[in-house]
């Protein structure tokens, strides 16, 4: 093998530095069409794009892409062609044609028809043409309209457990779950996290996930920087006065929580009181610490299991089974007994139900179960329990939860204390004068409950003495 000498090849890199992004983009070398690429209100500088009002992709996410993001080159999946889409205010239409009359008039000549989506006011969020409900896009040259079918039709563009999750999961937990608002507004009140139906970040992507067998799990975190915090938030939730000013959590995932294949990260890692700084590449929190200290965490669990079971009768039965599960934990500083932080479970809400597979469905197909209406009314059916049961979760048993007790009190704000019965106490005692009676029982603290042990266990001891 012939060496190469260190001189000689920061020389080659160098010289084909500028290639790199062209070498890697193996498709458009090849004449592949690609299946999304943005457009932008500029003509493009970068090599391969060169006077093109289309933008590399990766130059589009990085910020480079010269100009305003105003559509997308995307495949038609009803036809496997190329189709241009813009997305204008529909309001607007007149002054976005005029205004990117250029860009039109070029992508036009390329491509034939282009599109306009009236129901987006920006491109963002829609980078590719997928989804479970179709588009209804409008021809700005004929003023007709054409109606694109998004859903996912080839076997090769998608895994079942995406499939299953975007076309089966997803929407029922949005529509049934979460459509109203109602569950999420009670579970803020209740100081227990929202539920993230698809953030990535959250989910379980470590569990079985087909027709015949799937678990969905999404996990989210709030933590509070201390007890008193958590108190705070649960009286202020509690008595509907939260504002976005007011919240003092940090709500947060760990992305190893699911993990199988070695020991997950414990629940409490944000807890810890270590700091080892942040990741050089992508500038995230190494190995999952916290720069800082939290001293109560909340979790919020939902997980959905589904699974083909047979049935007496010679055919499939589908069994749903759904859960929430809360659980908290404070690690009290002044206890030391007390120091290490635990979570106790809260809340553990079930539902289950068992419904036959239609008759002729093919239980062996993704297609097959995601779209049988006996499994789907299944999901719905349980997700509707689960939600009536979250709904009756009292608001004010959460106040138990946070309430504070003397050893998670600092000497300071003791003191506070103290300092402020004193002055209720000199008020009563003044405005008592008038009338000649002085009435304090009503300030005098109830003895706690180990207290009062504590006081038996003394007066025992100096009988036995």
């Amino acid at each position: 093998m012939k060496e190469i000498s260190k001189k000689d090849l920061l020389a080659q890199v160098n010289e084909n530095y500028g290639e790199v992004d062209e070498l890697a983009d193996f498709k458009k070398q090849q004449g592949i069409e690609k299946k999304w690429e943005p457009i932008m209100s500029d003509p493009q500088d970068e090599k391969g794009y060169e006077g093109s009002y289309k933008a590399r992709g990766s130059s589009f996410r990085s910020g480079k892409a010269k100009g305003s993001h105003i559509g997308h080159k995307v495949i038609d999946k009803t036809t496997g062609e190329p189709m241009v889409i813009f997305y204008p205010c529909e309001a607007q239409i007149d002054e976005f044609v005029a205004t990117h009359n250029a860009a039109i008039q070029a992508l036009k000549e390329e491509y034939g028809d282009v599109y306009m989506s009236l129901s987006k006011t920006n491109p963002n969020c829609e980078p590719r043409v997928t989804g479970s409900a179709g588009l209804t896009l409008h021809n700005p040259t004929t003023g007709g309209e054409k109606f694109v079918d998004t859903r996912v039709r080839f076997e090769t563009e998608i895994s079942d457990a995406n499939y299953l999750k975007r076309y089966l999961i997803y929407p029922l937990i949005n529509e049934v779950l979460l459509g109203d608002g109602e569950v999420g507004e009670h579970l803020e009140k209740c100081n227990i996290p929202r539920i993230k139906v698809s953030d990535r970040a959250h989910l379980d992507r470590h569990s079985t996930f087909s027709n015949s067998q799937l678990t969905y799990q999404t996990l989210n975190f709030y933590s509070y920087k201390d007890v008193r915090d958590f108190f705070n938030s649960a009286v202020r939730n509690v008595q509907g006065q939260t504002g976005n000013e007011e919240i003092e959590y940090r709500e947060y995932h760990l992305a190893r929580q699911f993990n199988k294949l070695y020991a997950n990260w414990e629940k409490t890692r944000k807890n810890r009181e270590v700091w080892i700084g942040f990741t050089p590449i992508y500038n995230l929190e190494a190995s999952g610490l916290s720069p800082q200290t939290f001293d109560v965490t909340i979790s919020t669990l939902l997980t959905i299991r589904g699974e083909i079971s047979n049935n007496n009768e010679g055919g499939y039965n589908f069994n749903w089974e759904a859960s929430l599960t809360t659980e908290h934990g404070k690690k009290l500083k002044s206890n030391n007994q007390l120091k290490k932080m635990q979570m106790n479970n809260d809340e553990n809400i079930t539902a289950q139900k068992t419904v036959p597979v239609g008759e002729g469905v093919d239980i062996r197909t993704k297609d097959g179960i995601a779209n049988d209406e006996s499994v789907r009314q299944g999901l719905t059916d349980v997700l509707e329990s689960l939600k009536r049961q979250i709904l009756q979760i009292p608001i004010q048993s959460q106040l138990l939860k946070a309430k504070l007790t003397n050893f998670e009190l600092s000497p300071e704000e003791k003191a506070e204390m103290r300092r402020a019965r004193a002055e209720r106490l000199a008020l009563m005692s003044a405005n008592d004068d008038e009338t000649g009676a002085v009435d304090v029982t009503n300030e005098e603290p109830p003895l706690q409950e180990n207290f009062i042990n504590n006081l038996v266990m003394n007066i025992l001891s100096e009988i036995k003495k």
